[in-house]
């Protein structure tokens, strides 16, 4: 059941992914009409237009952080359906288990019941009743009329009842995991839907505005990515010269770890990657590299952030990872100079960026 409810929720993502991706233009974000916010066409002075971009830009923002939450909610989601089906694939092992042992007590009871029964004409009921195994009902019906036929000195009943009971126990604990892995399902195909309503919308939108502020959106971006690596570099400066005496060294392994990220840079972004040299998000990339350097770490940004050590910010060193977003949707590798690289979002690639510490929710310093 749980296969059947994975499958449905990754045949949504091609597709959805698909959407996605087209929603970029020139400077690489899902692009709104100036229609679309409320605003005239780009006609107006040069401020008015600047104006109209900055609107625009924290509008992409807001969608571009729309989308990475969607993307950690479907991670955590996918995460979760795997390690059910670890705990499933263990209770059907265990039922095997227990129907074995239960079909050769059984057939030693039915000989011993047999033999008690024979003079008294019963031992092709008795038989009848022993050897069905149709049902879980059928499985206490035996329980209490074996109970009942071998009390005199059979002494194997109580050992039928607590096999019985244990089967029962695992078929009903068999039953919840799959319905808790139907609803896991449910849950990320719609994550995965609520998405795939979001770039829709914006796709049939992007021309509009790629034709009427392209230019001054793309200008915009650089400048603004210049500012933010002088300002980003400028802090990174001064918390060089912060002193932490109770700060555990960072690991020997983050020479490793950093090779192996920017191996990847120019790798396509995709929701639930995690393929070297074809796709990662962003915490595929950061659980991948640090477990090229031989470390295992949790899966999703949630997890990572939530299951390593902390750190202050002022006392980040490259190797460490660092998280964004309220809740946390981002994560990525620090290098060193106010840079980190990572996997941003869809429509986008593994690249190096300037850390906007602003945004900044934690530290995490993996051993």
């Amino acid at each position: 059941m749980i296969r059947n409810a994975v499958g449905r929720v990754r045949r949504c993502v091609p597709r959805l992914v698909a959407i996605i991706l087209t929603t970029s233009v020139a400077v690489g974000v899902v692009v709104m009409p100036a229609q679309a916010l409320g605003l005239r066409p780009a006609t107006g002075s040069s401020g008015d237009q600047q104006q109209r971009v900055n609107q625009i830009i924290a509008e992409l923002d807001k969608i571009g952080n729309q989308i990475d939450v969607l993307d950690e909610l479907y991670a955590e989601a996918s995460n979760q359906q795997e390690d059910l089906q670890v705990e499933i694939n263990a209770t059907i092992a265990n039922i095997g288990e227990l129907e074995a042992k239960l079909a050769v007590m059984q057939e030693d009871l039915k000989g011993v019941a047999m033999k008690s029964f024979v003079r008294g004409g019963m031992s092709n009921s008795l038989s009848s009743i022993l050897s069905s195994t149709n049902s879980l009902s059928d499985m206490v019906r035996k329980k209490y009329l074996t109970s009942v036929a071998l009390n005199r000195g059979a002494g194997n009943t109580d050992a039928l009842q607590g096999l019985i009971d244990d089967l029962i126990k695992e078929k009903a604990k068999l039953e919840k995991q799959q319905k808790k892995a139907s609803d896991l399902a449910d849950y990320a195909t719609a994550r995965l839907r609520a998405a795939e309503a979001l770039a829709s919308d914006y796709l049939a939108r992007q021309a509009a505005a790629a034709r009427e502020l392209g230019s001054l959106l793309k200008s915009e971006r650089q400048r603004r990515e210049a500012a933010a690596l002088g300002a980003a570099k400028s802090q990174a400066a001064t918390f060089a010269k912060s002193k932490y005496t109770n700060v555990a060294a960072p690991s020997s392994k983050t020479g490793v770890v950093i090779k192996a990220a920017l191996s990847q840079l120019g790798v396509t972004y995709r929701w639930g990657a995690k393929s070297p040299g074809s796709a990662f998000d962003c915490s595929g990339l950061t659980s991948w590299a640090w477990g090229m350097a031989g470390v295992g770490i949790p899966r999703t940004s949630r997890t990572q952030y939530a299951g390593l050590p902390r750190i202050p910010t002022a006392a980040i060193q490259p190797g460490d990872l660092i998280f964004q977003g309220y809740p946390i949707h981002h994560v990525g590798i620090y290098l060193g100079n106010g840079q980190y690289v990572h996997a941003p979002r869809t429509g986008d690639v593994v690249k190096i960026s300037a850390v906007s510490w602003s945004k900044v929710v934690g530290v995490v310093r993996p051993k």
